[in-house]
């Protein structure tokens, strides 16, 4: 183990983060007896569940009323029946989200708390590395942790530099920025440690600081390598942990700092305009149960260190071994150890970075993919509470979703155009955009184009709203607005069967028993013919379903899935253009994010 920390006199004594047993409840003597209750939080709950249910009931109803038309309802479209209803409820859920996001009120204890009676805490800034810049990552870190200790507050802060690099180049380019920055920053408290070992990945990053260092402080900020924060922010959840004996966990709504490619302003302006929304409905019905997103967290380290010890799961990887999406499993184990864990809107100058391009997205993603099903085998630990499976169900049924999806068309495709064994037609041989019912096609189609419409599109427009309630728009125009919002439903609506694809693709690596485990983040242009070879599995299958159109195989409403993977590698080099220039998606509230200081200004000396 490789540390560079200044002169310690006193080593602090260690911190035991024994691990969790999974087959027994477990509540921390230290945490309070009860919690204070959220207001309205169980009112937003029943909201949010019979919203969907009630839509999703109606959608079934009426599909098995076009099928019930013409005769007997056959198995195939029961079934399909089924999947539809299935796939519908998780994305009416948003819908709900999104409604209690608009009627969301500042939380008075963060608002009106005098952060002078917040009793003084000492924390940790934990900074997590993995091969990223170190000049970008770790000077924007240390101009953070100097503001803040300029601040004004109570608290005092001190910058951990946790290194799991494997380049040794890169490792030392880390030591030298550390050592340029002490030497430039005396009154900033940085410290270097870089593990030999990659052992349980970030999570065993976080546990070996808890274990050696984490006794000494109070608190500890999660820092990934691409988290930018205000010393405001920080400090505003600072006051509250100190505030609140009851907070194990605090975890503010994270935006998406301003990026240069179109995927990625793309994804800034979804965040920004719906996400914000989302958020606060997020934060409104979780209450004292919401979720950890890995970072930008301020956690009491003691409670973290008493409850949330991982263990490794039985069997072999990928779902056994390490628990790659730590940070949900954390967060229940915490709640179920009796700390409340909250999500702070009123925090907002919290921001992180998406990748540049659709397969580094993508390449993320498959890593999420397979902790989120590890979290199946999750559901029934002892002591959780209902809200905390439901975050680790929701997380897995974001990927397994695609799976219904695609077995959605495919049973479209089975069932949709063919007479034989007794299945109906469903379009009109000689026209078929038109669907084909005895009994009230028109007002049929009509329903569930139009429940399948709100439950899409929905959460924008009121996301729309939220944002431009909140003064996001601020002058800009209005018309350029409405045309970004159409843009980025266009483009969503055409990557979607690119991402189904990949997800399916992910989840089917996982049941052959390979394992992604955890790669580094990719960076740079990828180059045309890469997009393409990148992107062989999805052009080949929209190549295949657009052939099976031509010949009249399967029904022509296919043809925008077909056309979208067929075109993958085309979309994803138009997504990974400079777009800093570009007039659309240029409505982030993001001041703080423009104002950030720039790079450190340090020069690192050759690594020999």
């Amino acid at each position: 183990m490789t540390e560079m920390p200044r002169d310690i006199t006193l080593v602090p004594p260690r911190l035991s983060m024994p691990d969790q047993d999974l087959k027994q409840p477990f509540h921390d003597p230290a945490a309070p007896d009860r919690l204070t209750p959220v207001h309205g939080v169980w009112l937003a709950r029943i909201f949010l569940f019979l919203l969907p249910s009630f839509l999703t009931g109606l959608l079934a109803h009426t599909c098995y009323t076009w099928f019930a038309a013409a005769g007997d309802v056959t198995p195939p479209e029961l079934t399909l029946t089924a999947v539809i209803a299935f796939s519908f409820f998780w994305v009416a859920f948003a819908l709900g989200s999104a409604v209690l996001g608009l009627i969301h009120s500042p939380d008075p204890r963060v608002t009106t708390a005098d952060p002078k009676q917040a009793a003084p805490l000492d924390v940790a800034m934990l900074v997590m590395m993995y091969g990223e810049d170190a000049r970008d990552t770790i000077g924007r870190a240390a101009e953070l942790t100097s503001g803040l200790n300029a601040y004004g507050d109570n608290h005092h802060y001190t910058l951990y530099v946790l290194s799991d690099t494997r380049d040794m180049a890169l490792q030392r380019q880390e030591e030298l920025v550390v050592a340029e920055i002490s030497r430039e920053m005396p009154n900033t408290d940085i410290f270097y440690r870089w593990r030999p070992e990659n052992r349980d990945y970030k999570s065993g990053n976080l546990r070996e600081w808890v274990t050696t260092h984490g006794a000494g402080f109070d608190a500890m900020l999660v820092l990934d390598a691409d988290s930018y924060m205000t010393p405001e922010t920080v400090s505003k959840l600072a006051d509250l942990l100190s505030n609140d004996p009851t907070a194990g966990l605090l975890q503010p709504i994270n935006r998406l700092l301003p990026g240069e490619t179109f995927w990625q302003r793309m994804q800034e302006f979804a965040v920004e305009v719906y996400g914000q929304t989302l958020g606060r409905g997020f934060a409104l019905w979780t209450g004292n149960e919401a979720n950890y997103f890995g970072h930008n967290a301020m956690i009491r380290t003691a409670a973290f260190a008493t409850a949330a010890g991982l263990p490794h799961l039985p069997g072999r990887r990928p779902l056994g071994g390490v628990i790659l999406s730590h940070d949900f499993v954390e967060a229940a184990l915490i709640r179920r150890a009796g700390w409340s864990v909250r999500m702070v809107p009123e925090a907002e100058d919290s921001f992180e970075t998406t990748p540049e391009h659709v397969p580094a997205y993508i390449k993320r993603d498959h890593r999420w993919c397979q902790g989120n099903i590890q979290h199946m085998r999750l559901l029934r630990v002892p002591g959780l509470s209902w809200i905390s499976r439901f975050h680790m169900l929701q997380g897995a049924m974001a990927y397994l979703t695609s799976l219904a999806w695609l077995f959605l068309v495919v049973l479209w495709t089975l069932v949709g155009d063919h007479t034989t064994n007794g299945l109906l037609v469903y379009f009109k041989p000689d026209d078929p955009l038109t669907p084909m019912w005895p009994k009230f096609p028109s007002i049929s189609l009509a329903m569930v184009a139009g429940l399948i419409a709100v439950a899409l599109i929905a959460p924008k427009v009121l996301g729309a709203i939220g944002f431009v309630a909140r003064g996001g728009l601020r002058g800009k125009s209005a018309i350029r607005f409405v045309l970004s919002m159409l843009v980025e439903i266009i483009v969503a609506v055409a990557i979607a069967p690119i991402l189904m694809l990949q997800h399916v693709r992910a989840l089917t690596r996982i049941a052959l028993g390979r394992d992604g485990g955890w790669g580094a983040h990719q960076s740079g242009t990828p180059s045309f013919g890469w997009l393409m070879r990148f992107h062989w599995l999805e052009t080949v299958a929209g190549a295949v379903l657009l052939g099976l159109v031509a010949v009249g195989a399967v029904t022509v409403w296919l043809i925008p899935i077909g056309a979208s993977l067929a075109f993958a590698g085309p979309l994803s080099a138009l997504l990974a253009l400079d777009a800093r220039h570009w007039p659309l998606f240029d409505f982030q509230n993001q001041e703080a994010a423009r104002d950030k200081p720039a790079v450190m200004s340090i020069e690192p000396k050759p690594v020999l």
